[in-house]
């Protein structure tokens, strides 16, 4: 008979709104209703599936399920063992979630994600939570769960004996052409939404890895590492394919962390959507001084219509010390080029790095309004454990909690010794006000009110909360 797995991204024990884990900064949607797929939970089921598994897939909150439908189908479909993806702020919640699984008399429960990836002693702590896999797991789950072996590499457990064995990492995935495409079919495909997009939408990973060495990014200091290993162009082209022939999607966002950090891969991307006549709508993360025209040029022939940039600041100095030193100079230029060619900007602001104060904080207020983006969002550094923020922080007595459900926007999470938490928390509010109370954003929202109107009203409510309640 062939094992039974069930993956999960748990349901929400409170009622504080949807949230977010399959993101690099997993949070409640605070501002706008925000909900993505779970990818690499999609990915690990079908790599398991290809490898003779029986599985399925619950996203509790794209599906809206309850606990008590959690446990009803982890209690009466037989399965072996529970995948769940866990996250910092949601860690506790979902340690409920599994305790309550794991009396149905579930086997095995396992615990995947960034969180467990660079804590995985703390998950182990608790008796319900017999396994966790850091980093990139298909391989290591499928490992684990074929043969038992507690020697796996890159899995953490508890022995027989009752101590906690951490197995060394293992290495990230060279030829990522090895997995089949993620299991759509199993996600909830149509309910996932994200404001600045297209909706419904999904994913697509052309690559896993980022080089650059930003010290506050989530996902390449814990999870995918600091290496870009690319796709095969012509595969890419392949899976975009597929999905334009089975499914109903209105737009495709690119999840890699940086997707122009190789030009000749872009390149060769975009020449495959030309070539099979994709006609498709899709979106990128970009880098700030990314200014190659030709490139850019291409990208919208092949259907790009929006970048995702993170500026993070518009002090020079704070993103040296973030180890992002762009040129704001070249920044500027890059923001033109951008809009000149028509794409929607959605650029990226955090106050609370390293060297932040009122006057750099107005600095980058000023240069929001200045880079005209389409679309801007203001937030504060979270420092997620197991990155050089957090470590930071830590080292200099900053920290005010490592209680993580805390580790959220417009939470008290650390304080400077001439900015606080409150400080920063006003600086965001501060910004939204400043940005989008203008009048030469109001076509823009106008816009939305008539393409979009339901979800408009919904976030015009969000941001308003945002703005002028004291809870975030």
């Amino acid at each position: 008979m062939r094992k039974k797995i069930l993956f999960l991204n748990p349901p929400l024990l409170s009622s504080q709104g949807l949230f977010n884990r399959p993101i690099r900064f997993p949070t409640f949607s605070y501002a706008t209703y925000t909900i993505h797929p779970p990818l690499f939970l999609a990915y690990a089921c079908s790599y398991l599936r290809s490898q003779g598994f029986s599985v399925d897939l619950i996203d509790a909150i794209a599906g809206g399920n309850s606990l008590k439908e959690v446990l009803e189908i982890a209690k009466n479909k037989g399965f072996e063992s529970v995948v769940i993806e866990t996250s910092t702020p949601s860690f506790y919640n979902d340690l409920e979630v599994a305790k309550r699984i794991k009396e149905t008399g579930v086997k095995k429960i396992i615990f995947v994600g960034t969180h467990v990836s660079c804590l995985p002693e703390e998950a182990l702590k608790y008796p319900w939570v017999d396994a966790v896999i850091r980093g990139e797991y298909e391989i290591s789950l499928y490992e684990y769960l074929k043969t038992d072996n507690p020697d796996t590499k890159g899995i953490g457990l508890r022995t027989t004996e009752g101590k906690i064995k951490i197995n060394p990492s293992r290495d990230a995935i060279e030829d990522l052409d090895i997995l089949p495409y993620p299991a759509r079919d199993l996600l909830r495909k149509y309910k996932y939404f994200d404001p600045i997009l297209r909706n419904p939408f999904t994913f697509v990973l052309a690559g896993r890895g980022c080089p650059y060495r930003c010290i506050f990014c989530n996902w390449p200091q814990v999870l995918t590492g600091r290496k870009y290993r690319k796709r095969n162009p012509q595969k890419v082209g392949e899976e975009l394919e597929y999905i334009k022939n089975n499914f109903y999607f209105k737009s495709i966002l690119f999840n890699d962390d940086t997707l122009t950090v190789d030009r000749n891969n872009v390149y060769n991307i975009c020449r495959e959507i030309i070539k099979r006549n994709l006609k498709l709508n899709w979106a990128c993360y970009a880098r700030a001084d990314f200014d190659d025209e030709d490139t850019l040029r291409l990208m919208r022939k092949a259907g790009c219509f929006l970048l995702k940039v993170g500026v993070e600041s518009g002090d020079e100095e704070i993103l040296k010390k973030a180890k992002k030193p762009y040129s704001l100079k070249k920044v500027k230029r890059t923001f033109s080029l951008m809009r000149s060619l028509g794409f929607h900007i959605h650029a990226t602001f955090v106050f609370g790095l390293p060297g932040e104060n009122q006057e750099t904080i107005k600095k980058t207020i000023h240069l929001a309004k200045e880079l005209k983006p389409s679309t801007v969002q203001f937030s504060m550094a979270i420092p997620y454990p197991g990155t050089e923020f957090f470590n930071f922080l830590k080292k200099n007595s900053f920290l005010h909690t490592e209680n993580w459900q805390d580790y959220m926007p417009l939470r008290r999470i650390f304080d400077y010794p001439d900015l606080s938490s409150e400080d920063l928390r006003k600086a965001v509010k501060c910004a939204y006000q400043s940005y989008y109370f203008r009048p030469q954003l109001l076509c823009f929202a106008l816009k939305r009110l008539i393409c979009y109107p339901k979800d408009f009203v919904y976030n015009l409510k969000q941001f308003f909360k945002l703005l002028f309640t004291n809870n975030a």
